[in-house]
């Protein structure tokens, strides 16, 4: 699969130069300055494919696992691939105030844990019922006895998680299609706690 990006109309389209904040004169020496460049083509594959014939170029799997909540093992479970996934990471600051100075004293404490949103729809390709299976496996899969999960996924894998815990599922109503369940899962990254003897 071959790619192509027109840079010059990506830059107008992100940085509108002609409204003010230069003049057309510098817009077009910066612009011009991208028609000579030679777009590299790519024929790699895209890493999956929605059951639509979309390509998509993430996945979010989480891999199987023994659970030592219940001593049962987890066969693993595969997102619908098109699924988005939206991650937050918050610094651990603390604020101090001091009696004469303006504004706070601030210490860094630590990077918390990233915070994802899973977002994505169960669909029945199949028919117009309801995808019940689907659903209760996602439900399965929320109410795991476990904190820890090991997971992969190219946007994870760039944010080098490896792990999550999921907090929270939410299974939102889709108006007007009885074969589609769209789902909201809040998670955070985990990194493995091991008490070494």
């Amino acid at each position: 699969m071959n790619f192509n990006f027109n840079t010059k109309e990506l830059l107008i389209r992100h940085f509108p130069f002609k409204l003010g904040f230069a003049t057309e004169a510098v817009a077009e020496a910066v612009l011009n300055g991208f028609d000579d460049i030679a777009v590299l083509p790519t024929n790699n594959e895209l890493m999956a494919v929605s059951a639509i014939g979309v390509p998509v170029w993430d996945y979010i799997d989480i891999l199987p696992s023994y659970i030592e909540g219940t001593g049962e093992s987890f066969s693993g479970y595969k997102f619908p691939r098109e699924t988005t996934l939206e991650a937050v990471r918050v610094k651990k600051i603390v604020e101090t105030d001091v009696m004469g100075r303006d504004g706070s004293v601030e210490e860094l404490i630590s990077m918390d844990d990233w915070q994802l949103t899973i977002r994505g729809l169960i669909i029945n390709y199949e028919s117009t019922d309801y995808p019940e299976e689907q659903v209760k496996e996602l439900q399965k899969v929320c109410e795991l006895k476990t904190s820890l999960l090991e997971v992969c996924g190219t946007f994870l894998t760039m944010l080098d998680i490896k792990y999550f815990s999921i907090h929270r599922l939410v299974l939102n109503p889709s108006l007007g299609y009885s074969n589609i369940q769209s789902f909201e899962i809040e998670a955070k990254s985990k990194i493995p706690f091991i008490i070494e003897p």
